[in-house]
């Protein structure tokens, strides 16, 4: 009785609204929650002021995993359901069969494409309810997020190359279309190099925050891709995607998801707190004002449905955190691998037990453990984890607990033990500063949620949510089936009434 109530009543909800032209999918690769409270006197007018005051906002938008890096959070995003479900357990993961490690998106045959994600994804489901008619163009400057985004067969799938060019696989396209050809033609990536990257309030005799240069090609490139340049590049490509595959010109609503980098790439340099990091958001926030004024000019107010989220927040750096008083650290993945493989041996004879530690992951040798029981494995590998300084937690065999790592897991991808380290510590990589993600605390689980068109009310709503109910209550409005492994429900309280 109840289920069928809840139709009738989302069925009237939605038809109301027509059907869009274009739905626009805006992912920041690293975007905290409170991001949008604490730089709201700064915004513009049309940017992210013009979203949260006309469109349906949730304050309390969390991840309910530990897996919080950008190709999990886009693949959570696009299918409504954690990686449990979807597969894409971390941006990167040890194959056991190959002996290596492989990434996200990465396809032995055509390069990069979506044949890790299992299930469908939102695109995937406007292009089956539509005949084939609904057309999406996913948009990144990495291939891992562009890939999930994008699902089984977009239209086109973009991200940028080394070299900073804007580049598709075999598995899309053998070659760029001519728009895309012609937009690097006119967009070479050195034309800016020695570019300053002022702040956006910065008084006119101020230095700049930072010039955009290297000593060598590849650091101004790297400088490059982690700077506000990069992002109006990303929003100028998707201005010519729109134009050259002709979006929201057919019979049916079509998608672009753009989801954007240099945040990404820049936080793990500074943390969240910099003055850089402040004024990318600022940077986005003018981008984003002048791109909804061009959709608006383009396709008519009403026509468009705007969706801003992230894949995952970021921590304060560690010089931030020291200033307050609160302690953080790095944690050796070696120092990890040792510590288990010395319980191991000590409990059930020498032996190298360790295969392979990419955090969050520790996997164990078949060969190794033979027949011990994988309880008691598991019990003796975590009481050495648990004994590492900074390790706060584990997932094994022994353990039915922590659904925060238990939602991480997937069959021959994530390891025998599964980590997390206490709030601000981190992997120790290369010359060790800078922050990471991929933990389940508030600084990288709490990320914006605005839904702003014609069928989301404009109120700021304070109940929790989490990502996974994306997919399905944009599937809801569009009135199609939700993606196959959505886990997610329909915010029924985002969408008007009659």
């Amino acid at each position: 009785m109840w289920a069928s109530l809840l139709a009738v009543v989302l069925a009237a909800a939605v038809a109301a609204a027509p059907r869009p032209k274009l739905v626009v999918l805006i992912v920041a690769e690293q975007f905290r929650a409170d991001y949008v409270d604490r730089h709201q006197s700064a915004f513009s007018t049309g940017g992210f002021r013009k979203l949260v005051q006309g469109g349906a906002r949730f304050r309390e938008c969390r991840y309910g995993y530990a897996a919080t890096y950008p190709a999990s959070g886009a693949a959570v995003l696009a299918t409504g359901a954690y990686p449990e479900r979807n597969g894409i357990v971390a941006e990167q993961w040890y194959d056991r069969r190959a002996r290596r490690m492989v990434r996200a998106a990465e396809d032995p045959e055509m390069g990069s494409s979506p044949r890790r994600l299992v299930g469908t994804t939102l695109a995937d489901q406007m292009r089956l309810a539509s005949g084939g008619r609904s057309r999406t163009v996913s948009i990144s400057l990495r291939d891992q997020t562009a890939v999930m985004l994008g699902g089984r067969l977009p239209a086109g799938c973009y991200w940028m190359d080394e070299a900073g060019r804007f580049v598709t696989g075999t598995y899309y396209k053998e070659a760029l279309p001519g728009w895309a050809a012609k937009f690097q033609e006119t967009h070479p990536a050195l034309r800016l190099r020695g570019r300053p990257w002022h702040a956006v309030d910065a008084r006119e005799s101020a230095p700049p925050l930072r010039v955009i240069d290297g000593p060598k090609v590849e650091d101004f490139l790297a400088t490059y891709r982690a700077s506000p340049l990069a992002v109006d590049e990303e929003f100028d490509f998707a201005r010519e995607a729109i134009m050259g595959e002709e979006l929201g010109q057919g019979p049916a609503a079509d998608l672009l998801a753009l989801s954007i980098s240099p945040l990404y790439l820049l936080g793990l340099e500074v943390g969240a707190d910099s003055p850089l990091a402040r004024d990318m958001v600022l940077r986005l926030d003018r981008k984003l004002e002048e791109f909804l004024s061009w959709l608006d000019g383009r396709f008519g107010a009403g026509n468009v449905w705007v969706v801003f989220t992230a894949t995952q927040g970021l921590s304060e750096s560690p010089k931030t955190l020291e200033a307050a008083g609160i302690s953080s650290g790095r944690i050796s993945g070696e120092q990890v691998a040792g510590a288990v493989n010395a319980r191991l041996a000590a409990m059930f004879g020498r032996a190298n037990y360790v295969e392979k530690f990419v955090f969050p992951s520790l996997y164990l040798r078949r060969e190794a453990v033979g027949a011990l029981r994988a309880e008691d494995v598991s019990r003796v590998a975590g009481e050495a984890v648990l004994g590492v300084e900074g390790v706060a937690d584990y997932w094994g065999a022994d353990r039915a607990g922590n659904p925060l790592l238990a939602r991480c897991r997937f069959p021959d991808r994530t390891g025998d033990i599964l980590l997390t380290y206490h709030p601000y510590y981190w992997e120790r990589y290369g010359d060790a500063r800078g922050v990471a993600t991929g933990s389940p605390y508030a600084y990288d689980t709490r990320v914006p949620l605005i839904l702003y068109g014609a069928p989301f009310r404009a109120r700021t709503f304070e109940q929790p949510v989490s990502p996974t109910d994306l997919a399905p209550t944009l599937a809801a409005a569009l009135e199609i089936a939700p993606p196959s492994s959505s886990t997610g429900r329909v915010l029924v309280e985002t969408l008007k009434d009659q």
